[in-house]
């Protein structure tokens, strides 16, 4: 054989190993990870604080979440929103309008200019008897002016809200929560120090990637009775630890069959004392409220 032939022999064998699948050393792209979701407590009933403790004090304030901090809550809950420039505001709506009484979007702002609104204005006018004049100061926080307050000495709830594609939210989310040390795992802690959600399959599917060991929640907009298929079970089981669904659509044959998959069942937003104990007495593992120390009262009898 002469030289051509050996090199164009030699050329053909790389092509060939190059291609073979029992080669590959790289993940392909959009690779799911296979770890099983990571598990949440059994036999506790979570109080989640939606908002903070959001009925007695503008919501996603610092002064809301120290309340319900004091209120014993499992969990604060917070929202988050990515601001034109990149950054993480602790905030529900799109629209500034229901909080603030201003205009405008967050996407459209950057964090510097949202921090200018007031983010308790419109609580002190629709609660007057709970208005205090300092939470005219109050401003929209970012999710590290939260971290930075409270550090590991709470427990975190965190949805991604409209995550935009591509557009890194999920490594943002994580990369602080990691900087300030709130993933780190301890032995002392009877709760997983964060849980997050969305409404985003992709989303929460890109986060079990990133970080397999973090509780992930699927939220569902049911507006009737909640119902899910085996097979979206199933699918559910591979990336989540639970779902998030509407109080008014919870219903007792639901909640078993979502368990009965090894899932749990968070219900939102329940602020009466009826509808809290329906909840647990037909089996499910948690309520967001507004009102953290009723639920918590009802949780500990």
């Amino acid at each position: 054989m002469n030289r051509r032939s050996l090199l164009l022999s030699a050329v053909l064998l790389f092509v060939l190993a190059a291609c073979s699948p029992e080669k590959e050393l790289l993940p392909a792209t959009g690779s799911f990870s296979q770890a099983e979701p990571a598990p949440l407590p059994e036999d506790r009933f979570l109080t989640i604080a939606h908002r903070g403790a959001s009925a007695y004090r503008p919501e996603h304030t610092l002064p809301a979440y120290i309340l319900a901090d004091e209120m014993g809550a499992d969990y604060i809950e917070l929202d988050l929103r990515m601001t034109k420039d990149g950054r993480l505001a602790v905030i529900h709506d799109q629209e500034l309008q229901r909080i603030t009484g201003g205009s405008g979007k967050v996407s459209d702002m950057s964090m510097d200019e949202l921090k200018k609104v007031s983010a308790g204005v419109a609580f002190n006018e629709e609660n007057p008897e709970l208005a205090q004049a300092s939470y005219e100061q109050l401003t929209i926080p970012e999710l590290r002016d939260v971290l930075m307050r409270f550090g590991t000495s709470v427990n975190y709830y965190i949805e991604l809200k409209d995550p935009p594609e591509g557009a890194g939210m999920e490594q943002a989310v994580i990369s602080e929560l990691e900087q300030y040390g709130i993933t780190e795992s301890s032995g002392q802690r009877q709760l997983p120090p964060v849980i997050l959600q969305s409404f985003n399959k992709e989303s929460l599917m890109r986060l079990h990637e990133m970080r397999p060991d973090i509780p992930l929640i699927q939220l569902y907009s049911f507006k009737e009775n909640a119902d899910l298929s085996s097979e979206e079970l199933e699918q559910l089981r591979g990336y989540a630890s639970g779902i998030g669904i509407p109080a008014d659509s919870a219903h007792a044959g639901f909640i078993e069959k979502v368990k009965g998959r090894e899932l749990d069942v968070h219900v939102f937003t329940v602020n009466e004392e009826q509808d809290i104990r329906r909840l647990i007495a037909i089996g499910a593992d948690g309520v967001f409220t507004d009102r953290p120390d009723v639920s918590r009262r009802i949780s500990l009898e």
